[in-house]
């Protein structure tokens, strides 16, 4: 198992484009926040306050949907190049496989997450300086955690939908509508039944400022939840279907 993991470790940092995705997710969060600060669509009480401050902070999760496109690629990347039929002649054992896909997904999730939250926070700690706020680190810290977690859980998610759907493109294409789309016409619709949602979940793990979500707790374990069913129908349908 240990093996395999090694393996599957040693694709992700031997192609660039899990390195590109997270210096992308950088840059953007990067953007994003001092977008939203220097343009005024937050003002400076409101950024002194915990609730702002964690509306600044929540970017570092939204980045999040490019580690779900590595986790896909993880799996569906298989499948697009043909090299599926060779990693199961190599250990038959599919949801071996599959196991060792989640584990190291988790573990690039866990490193981009730390590198995103780290971003996030330094970067929010060098705009509240320039306008002399003082940063609430407990927010901070709680906001940090669940950056980290938010893109490992994404990840992870992430191999699950690629193993399933296959085709990449479209676990890619199918996944941003879901979470875009979708949930927010049901969170619109009937908020008490998208609060349970991924996306939703995802963003009170984050501890976002949004009202009507779910405790940090709460969310995470939800997002957990989603990624534990989403892991075990990848496994199954990856164990009864042919490979070609």
């Amino acid at each position: 198992m240990n093996a395999l993991i090694r393996s599957e470790l040693t694709k992700l940092t031997t192609t660039r484009t899990p390195r590109w995705v997270l210096v992308v997710q950088v840059v953007v969060l990067a953007l994003a926040i001092s977008g939203a600060i220097a343009s005024g669509a937050m003002p400076d009480a409101k950024l002194a306050t915990g609730d702002g401050l964690r509306a600044v902070l929540e970017h570092g999760g939204l980045v999040a949907i490019l580690s779900l496109t590595v986790g896909i690629t993880l799996s569906a990347g298989e499948f697009r190049h043909g090299t599926v039929v060779d990693t199961f002649l190599t250990e038959p054992r599919r949801g071996r496989v599959l196991a060792s896909k989640f584990a190291a997904g988790a573990i690039a999730g866990l490193v981009a997450g730390i590198v995103v939250a780290t971003a996030t926070v330094g970067i929010t700690i060098a705009w509240f300086a320039t306008k002399d706020i003082d940063l609430g680190w407990t927010t901070a810290w709680r906001s940090f955690a669940g950056i980290v977690l938010w893109q490992a859980l994404y990840t992870v998610i992430g191999v699950a939908l690629g193993a399933v759907v296959r085709a990449q493109a479209a676990a890619v294409v199918g996944a941003v509508i879901w979470l875009y789309v979708v949930e927010t016409a049901v969170s619109q619709l009937l908020s008490s039944v998208g609060r349970w949602l991924p996306a939703t979940a995802a963003r009170a793990l984050g501890y976002s400022s949004e009202p009507g979500l779910l405790p940090q707790v709460g969310g995470g374990a939800t997002l957990a939840a989603w990624a534990v069913a989403a892991g075990i129908a990848a496994v199954v349908l990856t164990q009864r279907r042919d490979l070609t």
